[in-house]
């Protein structure tokens, strides 16, 4: 499974920490089951939110500013303020609105932002950093051969279809 690098490297980061600080095996597992559930949100949340964007016809330049307006609020977060000041609210309510976003979305989405999910709306949009997590299951690992297996076996009828 393929996340976005930056909150899965800090969660390992934390969770390296609980190790070592002695935390108990039951809070560590807690810990990683909350970093677990809050990235898959973020991941999700991202996604939808660029998604929506997308199929809304959202210009490129209107995904590169909210990207910008996302770093902004990912500073003012860090420095304890509200993410989006008035006039960045309304940009990103005019984004929304030009990709057929309602307001009321965009108003819960302003509240939604801290600097972990504005990380990862930015890791999207800019393709960077991925990271491995966990092993895939025995089943998906099946289902990639047999998939590759049938891509072969497709190409090569198509093949036998060209000669004759």
């Amino acid at each position: 499974m393929r996340f976005i690098g930056a909150f899965f490297e800090f969660s390992r980061r934390v969770l390296d920490a609980a190790r070592q600080g002695g935390l108990p095996q039951k809070d560590i597992k807690k810990l990683d089951n909350l970093l677990t559930r809050t990235g898959k949100r973020n991941t999700v949340l991202a996604k939808g939110i660029l998604t929506a964007l997308n199929a809304g016809g959202a210009s490129e330049k209107d995904v590169s500013r909210f990207g910008e307006l996302l770093v902004k609020a990912e500073e003012r977060v860090l420095e304890d303020r509200e993410p989006f000041n008035e006039t960045d609210s309304k940009e990103v309510s005019d984004i929304f609105k030009r990709a057929y976003i309602s307001s009321k979305t965009a108003k819960w989405f302003s509240g939604q932002v801290d600097e972990l999910l504005a990380e990862e709306i930015n890791e999207f949009i800019t393709g960077s950093r991925r990271v491995d997590i966990g092993v895939p299951s025995r089943k998906s690992v099946k289902f990639e051969a047999e998939s590759d297996a049938e891509k072969s076996k497709g190409e090569d009828e198509r093949k036998k279809k060209m000669k004759m």
